[in-house]
Formats: C-alpha cells, structure tokens, sequence
C-alpha cells in the first residue's frame, strides 16, 4: 500500500515544474495553518512534514529548508492567534516549537539527502563501472527516444557498431590492467569527437556503439572514418596491437524498434570481422560503400 501511494506522488509530481510543486506547498502550508488555528491544541506537525518533505524530494535542498521555516512561521502564528494574546506562554512551550522546528529540518535535510542519493544510485545503474559509458539498458532507452524524434520529424539516424579487434591479446600478454586502459582511452577519443546530443554505449567487453541522431549517409561516413583514423592513431601511439571492425548503417527511414536499429549495424561489423578485420563497412538504402 505504502508503495503503491509513493507511486502515485512519484507519478504526479514529476509531472509539475518546480515552481506549481512549491505553489501547491504553499497553498497546503495555507491551509494547514488555517486548520491549526481552528483545532486549538492539538499538535498537527506531522502535517506540515508534507508540504516540508514534497518541496525538499521534488524541488531540491534550498526549497525544502525554506518551506521548513516557512511551516514554523505559520504553526507560530496558527498558535498565537488561537491563544489570547495577552497570554504567556512557559518556557516549555517554546521549548516545543523548538523542536518541532528541529524535527522538521532534520526530516527535510533527511528527503534531499535520501533523493540525492537515489538519484546518484540510478545514475551509477545507467553506466558502465569502467569507462562511465552508457550501459546497454541506458543506450535502449535513448535510443527508443532517438527514433520517436527520427520518426516525428522525418530525421535521419546513423548508427555505428565497433568491435575491437584483437583485445584477447592485450589482456593475455599486457595484462587486464593494460585492457583497461585501454578501453578507457579508446572511449575518451570517441567522446573527443562526438556531439553532445550524440549516444555512445559499451555493448560488451570490447564492443561499444555510437548513435549520431540527425546524420545522413554522407556525413556520418565522414565522421566514422575520422573517428576510425584517430582511434589508429590513439592505439598506434600506445604500441597496442589492436584495430577496429566499424559496421555502421543510416536510416531516412527509421525502423520502429531499436534491436531493428542496431542489427543492420551489428551484421556489418561482422562482414567486416570475416573479411579480415580493421575496416569499416556503411550502409545506406541497400548501397554499401567502403571507408
């Protein structure tokens, strides 16, 4: 039950900017003031942990200490106009305040705290531990995003397929320190090349995929081919003993789901692989071009 509820806020709320979440706080912070002023002395501090806990998880840490001392504002003056106010209260009384105050802050930095944290937690679960590349899941969900937008607009996809050829034997003669490496350095020279609206993704041990959205034929081969030249060069300057098979294909008209997107892909860079490795095969409209 409780996480059917959190479901639901979950599904609503991130629905609205931050500015209609702190205007719905506030009207509701209104409204419990107004039942506090009606209900005398009965403590409604639990209450005001809503609109304090939906402005710090939806909004961020700021929001979420601001209607904290927004929420004590009103309970103060709830309880002084229900009180006479030629009245004293006892030291024990502000004494109370106090602490509902303390309550509400800790309670407030507790939800940033814990939404940071989830948020750090998806995001970690979205990437490969190693190269902090795009996980296979994470490209799947871009990618289908990718193709609604081609799809929508009548834009062309280009998506390219590289396998490293030879890896085995970095890892077996330089060690699996040396194949870290350079996984590592062959990602930080595709990202030096590819725009920020660009997908790369690590598919497996030695496998990755770029998806440049927006890229007809001609230009995603010219891209492809630089980017194929400057990983040579990235590797040569290393002394590896590694190339790149590149199967790479560019749809005008996009196919509805992403295994369709990528295995036109995937079957090139394998033609490549049984024909000798270290080359880049591009496909468009059924004509193959040799880079």
């Amino acid at each position: 039950m409780i996480r059917y509820i959190h479901k639901k806020i979950e599904q609503n709320f991130s629905t609205f900017t931050p500015l209609m979440t702190q205007f719905f706080c506030a009207v509701f912070l209104l409204f419990l003031g107004w039942l506090d002023l009606n209900t005398g002395d009965y403590s409604l501090i639990v209450l005001y942990l809503i609109p304090v806990s939906l402005a710090a998880w939806f909004v961020g840490k700021r929001s979420g200490l601001a209607f904290c001392l927004l929420a004590v504002v009103v309970r103060f003056v709830a309880d002084e106009g229900y009180h006479n106010p030629t009245s004293s209260h006892s030291v024990l009384h502000y004494w109370n305040e106090l602490i509902e105050f303390l309550f509400l802050l800790m309670m407030s930095l507790l939800f940033s705290a814990l939404k940071k944290n989830l948020e750090n937690e998806k995001e970690l679960a979205r990437r490969d531990p190693l190269t902090n590349t795009l996980n296979r899941r994470s490209f799947f969900d871009l990618a289908e995003h990718e193709i609604n937008r081609s799809q929508r607009y009548d834009l062309p996809l280009t998506v390219a397929y590289i396998d490293i050829d030879d890896f085995k034997v970095v890892n077996d003669q330089l060690g699996h320190q040396t194949g870290d490496e350079l996984l590592i350095t062959v990602v930080a020279t595709i990202r030096s090349h590819i725009r920020s609206s660009d997908v790369l993704a690590r598919f497996g041990g030695d496998e990755f995929v770029v998806l440049l959205p927006d890229t007809p034929g001609d230009a995603g081969l010219m891209f492809l081919n630089k980017m194929h030249a400057n990983l040579d060069q990235a590797m040569a300057q290393k002394d590896w003993p590694v190339s790149f098979s590149i199967g790479a294909a560019t749809y005008c008209e996009v196919p509805p789901t992403v295994d369709e997107l990528i295995r036109s892909a995937d079957e090139l860079m394998y033609v490549v692989k049984h024909g000798g490795k270290n080359s880049l095969i591009h496909k468009e409209f059924g004509e193959v071009t040799h880079g």
